[in-house]
């Protein structure tokens, strides 16, 4: 009886132990995280020092979390012709448009587009 006990008690923290590593690495869910990828050249510095409080608001409302916001950059290749970057990591691609497609990030998104030249995609990724 000791025996059958000891092994069911392996078998099941193997199973949880297996369970707990794939899910780690999310091989249970096809589900990739989403991005908000934010490229601007500041034309109003004034009107600018909004955007970046009502915009960090927002983006945590829908769970984003920021990677990479301004800082300094080399370019090695190519052109990058903006003054900043911002990279807002969201849970999934669907999580990050319905941040961008938000009312909440409306007036926030208004602001960036008076202050700024900006490029701005949602891109899926890992």
């Amino acid at each position: 009886m000791k025996t059958i006990t000891y092994f069911s008690i392996c078998y099941f923290l193997n199973k949880l132990l297996w369970i707990t590593l794939f899910k780690s690495i999310n091989l249970f869910s096809n589900m990739k995280k989403g991005y908000i990828i934010v490229r601007v050249s500041i034309r109003d510095p004034e009107l600018f020092q909004k955007y970046p409080i009502l915009s960090t608001e927002v983006m945590k409302k829908y769970g984003g979390k920021y990677i990479i916001r301004g800082g300094k950059f080399e370019v090695f290749e190519g052109e990058w012709p903006v003054d900043r970057t911002t990279v807002v990591e969201f849970d999934s691609f669907e999580s990050a448009k319905k941040c961008y497609k938000s009312i909440d990030y409306s007036k926030a998104m208004n602001i960036r587009q008076k202050s700024t030249k900006s490029d701005l995609i949602l891109i899926e990724g890992y």
